[in-house]
């Protein structure tokens, strides 16, 4: 199989892969992605097609017997890791498809400033959204709602003036964001590109036909492996 590895430290994954018979290839049937949460988001982005297998780097996590770098090659080449596909999201903006595979975040430009914005045509006064899906979920979502989920997706409020719990939708919805007064931009995963939006700006929010191939995600969610390293 050819594969192509994908992180900061692939260096020290080198050794392993040839052991074990796989080639090194730019024009890959698979992609390892060598490091965390962020380098599996960017190999996507640049990958879409191509399925891909997280493994976190031993130099930033402390990694349980289950899933060292030699045991998750090994339960690879043994198809013993099953190959799920992921949802992602999608929204339009300035004519162009966006899609995030984590989380669509929709926040003030001005830590000093909330903005006033609808959702669903309820209004509401704070520091935005996070629109997520199941495998984003763990994330930014968690951290405002102290919740998860595993299936359509889900708005978390941020820092609202009323507490507000956070919302879910089946696949089929779609969420309606309109920014009515402020200042705010969108992001989505970790890409660099950040966008402002204007006042009276609506963004429509749903699941995409859009999936990420991805073998054994739970790797990437053992907490025994979320130990980082002094």
């Amino acid at each position: 199989m050819k594969v192509l590895l994908f992180g900061k430290n692939i260096k020290n994954l080198e050794p392993q892969i040839k052991e074990l018979g796989f080639e090194v290839s730019s024009n890959p049937d698979l992609i390892i992605s060598y490091g965390g949460d962020g380098t599996l988001l960017k190999a996507e982005r640049e990958y879409l097609s191509v399925p891909k297998l997280p493994i976190r780097d031993p130099k930033n996590y402390l990694k349980c017997n289950k899933h060292t770098d030699a045991q998750i090659l090994l339960d690879f080449k043994k198809n013993k890791l099953k190959l799920k596909e992921s949802k992602k999201l999608e929204t339009t903006l300035l004519y162009k498809k966006f899609y995030a595979l984590n989380d669509f975040v929709v926040r003030n430009q001005h830590p000093i400033h909330a903005i006033r914005f609808e959702v669903n045509n309820k209004y509401f006064i704070g520091d935005g959204i996070v629109v997520s899906t199941p495998f984003g979920s763990t994330g930014y979502f968690k951290s405002i709602t102290s919740k998860t989920f595993t299936k359509g997706f889900g708005v978390a409020f941020n820092n609202t003036t009323q507490k507000t719990a956070p919302v879910f939708f089946p696949d089929q919805d779609i969420v309606t964001f309109k920014l009515i007064r402020g200042k705010a931009s969108i992001s989505f995963d970790n890409s660099p590109e950040i966008f402002n939006i204007d006042e009276g700006s609506e963004l429509i929010f749903k699941v995409s036909d859009q999936v990420a191939k991805i073998y054994s995600p739970e790797t990437l969610r053992c907490p025994d492996c979320q130990v980082k390293r002094a």
